[in-house]
């Protein structure tokens, strides 16, 4: 516990980066990681699209779970365009954004074939990246969890296109974080900046 207050000591306007594989327990890491900070309020970005059952089941164990935690969330649902979050959100905020990989998938596939034009692709990576700098120049912390989706074969140039840009949007929340993990069976490890217990 001492590390970690150590960490959100260093000052504001921090991030952490939380990845791992799918039903690795990065959003219960970061979800974690969040309720153990003091913010004012503690402010859950959900990105997800309810496309089916399964998706749907997911959310709503994420929310069951969030519905117990000892500070109340205060929930956002915003598949993109995260710039109008800014009028919601206060300086004392924790944010946490659960996941960068649909938000990615909600702005790059507007339409059927908005990832097949390369100038569209990269404004829509430099829009959220300058999205995300705007929410952490506004809040206290920020908490990014996202998934590593570079494994096996590729099923079709869309799909290509999207991990090469997730996989660029990464590097820069690696670089803009002041501590970087990935979350392994259940345990975080840190790749960059100090331990978070």
């Amino acid at each position: 516990m001492r590390d970690y207050l150590r960490y959100f000591a260093k000052g504001w306007h921090s991030v952490i980066f939380v990845s791992g594989g799918v039903r690795s327990g990065k959003s219960k890491k970061a979800e974690e990681l969040v309720q153990r900070s003091e913010g004012e309020r503690h402010v859950y970005i959900a990105t997800s699209r309810i496309t089916d059952g399964e998706m749907r089941e997911r959310v709503n164990l994420h929310q069951k779970a969030r519905r117990g935690a000892k500070q109340p969330w205060v929930t956002v649902e915003q598949v993109n365009n995260f710039h109008t979050l800014l009028p919601k959100l206060k300086k004392t905020d924790v944010v946490l954004v659960d996941c960068a990989t649909n938000w990615m998938a909600n702005e790059l596939f507007i339409d059927a074939q908005s990832w097949e034009d390369h100038q569209l692709c990269q404004s829509i990576v430099e829009k959220m990246k300058q999205d995300l700098l705007a929410i952490k120049s506004s809040v206290k912390e920020v908490v990014v969890v996202s998934n590593e989706l570079f494994e096996g074969d590729v099923p079709d140039e869309a799909t290509e296109v999207y991990m090469r840009l997730l996989g660029s949007f990464h590097q820069f929340l690696v670089e803009e974080s002041s501590t970087a993990g990935v979350m392994e069976y259940g345990l975080f490890k840190v790749k960059k900046g100090d331990v978070v217990l």
